[in-house]
């Protein structure tokens, strides 16, 4: 087989059609060239050339003791008129390490780049770049032991603009003379595509950051005037003796219980959907939110002659603590809304790892063929939206996707005519979290006297609501809009505070748990406190819990403030009402 069948192509050389054992040798004496022999699968040879090392590990000089260079550009032109290097799609190009220049380039650069091929011979790979970019090219070709200007650049069109290039290159030699070949690939759409994307990642952070600063100044303000408008009718109850106008004062109370609901609800789902709730899981025993349940509905089941059952329980789970209770209000509040008779059970059930709370109820029950639809907003089942046991339709779609946020496992099963049992299935752990102690009232000598609270309020309606209520029930109050106001107040006294009622978020840097512990410090007594909040920021409530003060969501009902203060004060030291 001749040389010139196996090598089509490959240059005058070849065209003696000489035997290719004596091309091999002929190279090898003129050129300093061997050939590395490789079997193709068909039986064919593939045969691959290198320069011949010589005794120091250089190529051999031929006779004469150089390459010559016409010979050098000969080999060069072999390599710059292939196909492979002239139509290659790809952007490819030659030049000189050592001067930057280049030496060839193909015809997808000339295109891409928009400089005429002249022009382009005639440049610097450094003429391409941005300016700044031209420290980082010579420190790279600096060193010969990464493949020339290898990874990713920008580069400059003739038309000034950049883009974004990822190349390719490897050091050759031909003779004596090293060289560079580099291929270039245009990357620009993809990397305005992470940029945009870094943009709307950044851009939608700042959107949630906006979003729960409003949500939490939402839940914060809207609370205040519902705070004080409740504290106010809880004051009036007591003041008005007349039927009528307590049955007047009485469709007041429901109507904001309503509204609470309502701005609870729409918050509460705009706050899930917005993405700005924190889920924050922690080892908490189960008996303390059924007690927290039993405390808080109690009172609503007995008005409507409903017997409330409460199972105590002695599992330790982990979930979030706030948004658990949270699911577990709902679900009661539902179970008193729509059972007309009967009795509710709050209870637990051990499933290995996890433990299944459930509530039942004795209600009318739901409808097999509305089972998958109650958990959609604005479900009311049959009940008339004129009913007054009629809700929102909002409390079980909150309750849907907080238990999917939380991860844990809803359910529900129900008889027509005979009630439903709905459960949420929470994980069990082995210890609960560390919590304070709280702080009790120390026992004084004037303990039958008139007792002495202080308030700390920075919103003014509410704090005259306040001060207002706790006069009623025979308390010397001291009213504070701010820790510096409180410190001010009780440093002119006798005798220090009984209790310390504050607003967990106050004007000034104090929160309202700092403000009890510094008065507590100063006056050198262990003072009893009470926390009111209309905050919702789960950090902020687990810190109010972790504080060991009882907690009152705003707005706070008055009989579930004289319930608090009576508990640490003593039912026996606050009078029933106005005398």
């Amino acid at each position: 087989m001749s040389a010139a069948a196996l090598l089509a192509d490959a240059g005058a050389l070849l065209a003696l059609e000489m035997p290719f054992g004596r091309l091999e040798s002929e190279a090898r004496k003129s050129c300093g060239i061997a050939f590395r022999h490789h079997s193709m699968a068909d039986g064919g040879l593939v045969c691959l050339c290198d320069p011949v090392p010589s005794a120091a590990g250089q190529a051999p000089s031929p006779p004469g003791g150089s390459v010559t260079q016409g010979l050098v550009h000969g080999l060069l032109a072999q390599v710059t008129d292939s196909f492979a290097f002239t139509r290659n799609p790809l952007p490819l190009w030659i030049f000189d390490p050592d001067t930057l220049a280049f030496v060839a380039v193909n015809d997808a650069a000339v295109s891409r780049y928009g400089y005429p091929r002249e022009r382009f011979l005639g440049m610097r790979i450094s003429d391409i770049r941005p300016p700044e970019d031209a420290p980082r090219l010579l420190e790279m070709l600096a060193d010969r032991s990464v493949p020339g200007e290898s990874g990713q650049w920008r580069h400059l069109l003739a038309d000034g603009t950049v883009i974004d290039v990822l190349v390719t290159s490897v050091w050759f030699t031909l003779g004596r003379r090293t060289l560079c070949m580099a291929a270039v690939q245009d990357i620009t759409d993809h990397c305005r595509l992470e940029e945009s994307l870094l943009e709307a990642r950044i851009e939608a952070e700042r959107s949630n950051r906006a979003r729960s600063r409003f949500f939490a100044v939402a839940n914060h303000d809207l609370r205040q005037p519902l705070a004080a408008l409740s504290l106010f009718v809880g004051a009036l109850e007591n003041r008005l003796k007349d039927p009528t106008s307590r049955d007047i004062l009485r469709a007041m109370n429901t109507a904001l219980a309503t509204i609470k609901n309502l701005v609870d609800a729409h918050l509460d789902i705009a706050r899930i959907d917005a993405g700005t709730l924190r889920v924050e899981p922690v080892g908490h025993s189960v008996n303390g939110l059924l007690t927290r349940m039993a405390l808080e509905f109690a009172g609503p089941a007995r008005q409507k002659g409903l017997t409330l059952h409460v199972a105590p329980c002695s599992a330790v789970i982990r979930s979030d603590r706030d948004l658990l209770e949270r699911i577990l209000r709902n679900l009661l509040s539902n179970a008193v809304r729509y059972t007309s008779s009967g009795r509710i059970l709050l209870g637990c059930r051990r499933q290995g790892g996890r433990l299944r709370i459930e509530v039942w109820d004795t209600g009318p029950g739901i409808p097999a063929d509305q089972l998958d639809i109650i958990f959609e907003e604005f479900y009311r089942g049959n009940t008339p939206s004129t009913s007054e046991s009629a809700g929102f339709g909002l409390g079980l779609s909150i309750v849907d996707r907080l238990s999917r946020l939380l991860d844990h496992s809803l359910s529900v099963r129900s008889r027509e005519g005979k009630g439903s049992v709905f459960a949420i299935t929470v994980p069990m752990e082995g210890e609960a979290e560390v919590r304070a102690e709280p702080v009790h009232a120390p026992a004084r000598p004037d303990d039958l006297g008139r007792p002495r609270v202080l308030v700390i309020e920075d919103d003014v309606i509410v704090l005259q609501a306040l001060e207002l209520l706790l006069d009623q029930w025979g308390c010397d109050v001291t009213a504070a809009s701010g820790y510096d106001e409180a410190v001010e107040g009780v440093s002119g006294q006798a005798d220090p505070p009984d209790l310390v009622i504050a607003d967990f978020r106050l004007s000034g840097p104090a929160s309202g748990i700092v403000a009890i512990r510094q008065i507590a410090k100063m006056l050198d007594v262990d003072l009893p406190g009470l926390i009111i909040t209309g905050d919702t920021d789960p950090r902020c409530l687990k810190e109010a819990r972790l504080s060991g003060y009882p907690l009152l969501h705003k707005p706070v009902s008055a009989l579930a403030l004289r319930a608090a203060v009576a508990s640490l004060l003593g039912r026996d030291r606050l009078r029933d009402g106005v005398e």
